[in-house]
């Protein structure tokens, strides 16, 4: 393959990846949007009662009366919200009671007038002609005054049907006063359009919130303008669309909040949800929340700590707490970095476990417990190094057996030599005094026999010696 074509197909990759891994947060429309300025003054004459005045009445009139008489309506604007870059500039007033099409001329007004003072005799003089308005039904029509209005602050106008497209009737315009009780397109206005950047901003979710089941939830937005009526509000996880959330009609009233309720079957897990918002009516208008987290709990592991040795071939239990959105966990044992123990699917809620360490367990520190939340495991807590020390206490009874045994061995032999052996009494020799030894056996004392080897006394009876054995004599 040529360099070139390798340039080209990595360049596709590379798009591809940013097209389904990346979407933009906010995007917006340059549109042309309007601004309103309802009319400052109304109010008409009437030249079969030209002292009356009829100002703060709900509806101008225009046209003829049956008798002959002239009806005619004046409107008065200001340009305070006139924005800078505006493109368009028109009149906008509400016709209603039209039985029959009429010719109505649309005059400038160049003379200053009173809403509540002027009356046929003291009415402005007309100006130029800014248009000829054919009225065939009820409805609301528009004058465009964009040339204009160059070096003005202000504009005022009068409404009237000329002599040579005379009809004999006449129309309702509505006034200021009276718009109020049907919509505010009907008032008397003036509508400035102008370029404008229409942008949805989210502002509701945020990267710190967290939803969960069973709950109800306020989704929040603005609008750069008020053009938007209504918009769609969708749910992303990364860039995968998952649900519209305003699904029932398709959209939902831009009044910058929605309620929307997580249900426990929808089975929403995990960090990277987005709330896509978007103008109903132009798709290329909307915005993404940042990035928050459904179901998404926190665990953190409360024993061992960092004060425990643990000894092996002992049973110990490992605890834990966990907040909402953990239902089940996995329990791990490292020394060091390597794992060296499991346990899966334990019930969240049960904050504990059992462990029989074995006996060949490797002894030392660096021991830690590691808790992940079995549904998603980027939600894990790890305990605090602690210790697992070698079991001595069996070798300790097992010495003292020993010993107690030995002794008790011992014991045994020397009682049984003892009991076998015959006595043995080591005498020392006593001297026998001269006197009794030279006397001849049988004159020794009566009833006395004294041994001729110890010199010991005996009974005349006796036929040995009861101290050392020798044979008496007779």
């Amino acid at each position: 393959m040529k360099s070139k074509d390798k340039i080209r197909v990595l360049l596709g990759l590379l798009v591809i990846f940013i097209f389904q891994f990346f979407i933009p947060n906010v995007t917006g429309v340059l549109k042309d949007v309007t601004i309103s300025t309802v009319a400052e003054k109304d109010t008409y004459v009437n030249s079969y009662e030209p002292l009356s005045n009829y100002g703060g009445v709900d509806d101008a009139r225009a046209g003829f009366y049956f008798t002959g008489d002239i009806l005619e309506a004046y409107f008065y604007f200001n340009f305070t919200d006139k924005p800078a870059d505006f493109t368009k500039v028109e009149i906008s007033l509400d016709f209603w009671g039209v039985s029959e099409t009429m010719n109505f001329a649309v005059r400038l007004i160049n003379d200053a007038w009173s809403e509540l003072s002027m009356d046929w005799l003291n009415k402005p003089v007309k100006g130029d002609l800014i248009t000829n308005l054919l009225v065939a039904s009820s409805g609301i029509y528009k004058i465009d005054i964009t040339n204009l209005i160059s070096n003005l602050t202000n504009i005022s106008i009068c409404v009237y049907v000329e002599f040579e497209n005379y009809v004999n009737d006449y129309v309702y315009i509505a006034s200021r006063e009276g718009y109020s009780s049907r919509s505010p397109e009907n008032a008397p206005q003036l509508i400035w359009t102008h370029p404008e950047d229409v942008t949805i901003t989210v502002t509701n979710p945020t990267s710190s919130t967290s939803w969960f089941d069973i709950d109800t939830f306020t989704i929040r937005w603005t609008t750069s303008t008020d053009t938007i009526t209504n918009v769609k509000i969708e749910l992303y996880k990364g860039s995968t669309f998952i649900e519209e959330i305003t699904s029932y009609l398709g959209y939902t009233a831009n009044d910058g909040e929605h309620d929307f309720y997580e249900y426990f079957s929808d089975d929403y897990k995990g960090t990277n949800y987005r709330i896509k918002i978007s103008d109903n009516d132009d798709p290329l208008v909307y915005d993404f929340s940042d990035y928050f987290s459904i179901n998404v709990g926190t665990i953190r592991v409360t024993n061992p700590t960092s004060n425990s040795k643990w000894t092996a071939g002992k049973t110990y239990t490992i605890q834990w707490s966990s907040t909402e959105g953990v239902s089940s966990v996995n329990i791990e044992l490292y020394k060091g970095n390597t794992l060296r123990y499991a346990a899966g699917s334990v019930p969240a809620f049960l904050g504990g476990m059992k462990w029989e360490i074995p006996n060949d367990v490797a002894l030392g520190d660096g021991w830690r417990v590691k808790i992940i939340d079995a549904d998603l495991t980027s939600v894990f807590g790890w305990s605090e190094y602690f210790s697992i020390e070698y079991n001595y206490v069996p070798i300790i009874i097992g010495i003292i057996l020993g010993s107690i045994a030995l002794v008790a061995i011992s014991l045994i032999i020397y009682f049984s030599r003892k009991k076998r052996s015959p006595k043995i009494i080591q005498t020392i020799p006593q001297q026998i005094p001269q006197q009794i030894l030279q006397q001849p056996p049988s004159k020794i004392v009566k009833g006395i026999k004294y041994c001729i080897k110890c010199g010991n006394p005996n009974k005349e009876d006796g036929m040995f010696c009861e101290e050392c054995g020798t044979k008496l004599p007779y």
